[in-house]
């Protein structure tokens, strides 16, 4: 796995930017993120990240996969570090869920790339 960990942080990083892109410029309800688009997005994006970063592997495809999640969530509170600091940050139910997604998501991708990955001989 640790060959993949380029893919694993590309796909993590970039994918929880086309996130975040959705739910701040592209979606038209506040607080897009903890409802049930939202949610739907984070997972497919994930599992489109997690389909990519698995691709090329031969197993461990579920780490990868959820390695990817683990990489988005943790760019997201990286980058949430001074508003989370202030304490001007809440983490609802649905936060957790959110992020839940995001890990479920990667992992589905990841699956879904071994078994469409052609058989090798």
């Amino acid at each position: 796995m640790g060959q993949y960990w380029k893919r694993i942080v590309i796909a993590g990083i970039g994918v929880e930017l086309l996130y975040a892109l959705y739910v701040y410029f592209l979606s038209t309800t506040d607080l897009v993120g903890y409802k049930p688009e939202g949610l739907a997005v984070a997972f497919i994006l994930f599992a489109l990240g997690g389909f990519w970063a698995a691709r090329p592997a031969q197993g461990q495809r579920l780490a990868i996969g959820l390695g990817v999640g683990i990489v988005g969530t943790l760019f997201y509170y990286a980058i949430s570090m001074p508003v989370l600091l202030a304490g001007e940050m809440e983490f609802p139910l649905m936060a957790w869920v959110n992020h839940a997604l995001k890990l479920a998501g990667g992992a589905v991708g990841a699956l879904m790339a071994g078994r469409l990955a052609p058989a090798r001989a």
